[in-house]
């Protein structure tokens, strides 16, 4: 269905308009999917689960909050309140930064190893389904223009963020 279709527009969109409103309600249709099929059963939320991904693949002693944050998909989350969400599971624990006291290493847990592993397969096969809608050269066409976009909205974001 055509955007202005199903978001009901009459009018002509100026391009810009038109390409922001197609990637957030892509987005949308995207975060909703794996939130019903995956992260609401399983009582956490997308962000968190990425936190646990992060912290599986990441060294055994965990990272800072600050190097989650970097890693992080969504970049401007409150990544200590997730934390914190899932220390209260059990799902990660704090444990002392001997370099530094001030700040603590982020460690996942045994619960947190098991339930990302009863997701992980899930969440493959989801992946899955999602690019099927795609051919090979649509889905590398479209995350080299999706870079691009991103490069240029990276740039923009720094010159606002200094006003």
């Amino acid at each position: 269905m055509h955007l202005r279709d199903e978001l009901k527009i009459t009018r002509p969109l100026a391009p810009g308009h038109e390409l922001a409103l197609g990637v957030l309600l892509t987005r949308e249709y995207v975060g909703r999917l794996f939130e019903k099929a995956l992260f609401e059963g399983a009582g956490i939320t997308d962000q968190q689960f990425n936190v646990l991904r992060i912290l599986k693949g990441g060294p055994p002693e965990g990272y800072l909050i600050r190097d989650l944050r970097t890693r992080m998909i969504y970049r401007f989350a409150d990544v200590p309140r997730l934390v914190n969400r899932l220390a209260a599971q059990g799902l990660v624990a704090r444990c002392e930064n001997p370099a530094d006291r001030r700040g603590s290493r982020i460690r996942i847990t045994s619960e947190g190893l098991a339930l990302e592993a009863r997701i992980h397969n899930s969440h493959d096969e989801l992946c899955a389904e999602v690019a099927e809608g795609l051919s090979e050269e649509d889905r590398s066409h479209l995350l080299e223009l999706l870079e691009r976009l991103r490069n240029g909205l990276r740039e923009r974001l720094r010159t606002v963020e200094k006003d």
